[in-house]
């Protein structure tokens, strides 16, 4: 997973003005955010960005069971194809996923 980069324009507390930043997403969350101009830097705390996606990890982990559940009922089918796949898979997945989160940038 590489990181994202969006460009759009924000209000610069150093310029005092809106400006070009650009923004660079690890997964779903922010890790710099840069402006073009004056090259002021903002960049989130690693410590922080792993204790949200723990209790991310948590909450997906906690409710996986009522996932499965309503999967199975929409599609059995579907769900047993998939579900061996998705259990071999998931530990690399999630593995992957983490590491892309801490490793630095």
């Amino acid at each position: 997973m590489k990181p994202e980069v969006i460009e759009t324009n924000l209000f610069c507390l150093h310029c005092e003005k809106e400006t070009p930043h650009v923004i660079i997403y690890v997964g779903d969350y922010v890790h710099k955010i840069k402006c073009n101009l004056c090259s002021t830097e903002i960049q989130i705390d690693k410590d922080k960005i792993i204790k949200f996606y723990t209790s991310k990890v948590l909450k997906r982990l906690l409710t996986k069971q009522e996932r499965l559940t309503e999967e199975l009922r929409k599609d059995m089918s579907a769900l047993l194809v998939s579900l061996p796949f998705r259990i071999a898979s998931k530990p690399y997945r999630m593995a992957k996923e983490f590491f892309e989160i801490i490793k630095e940038k």
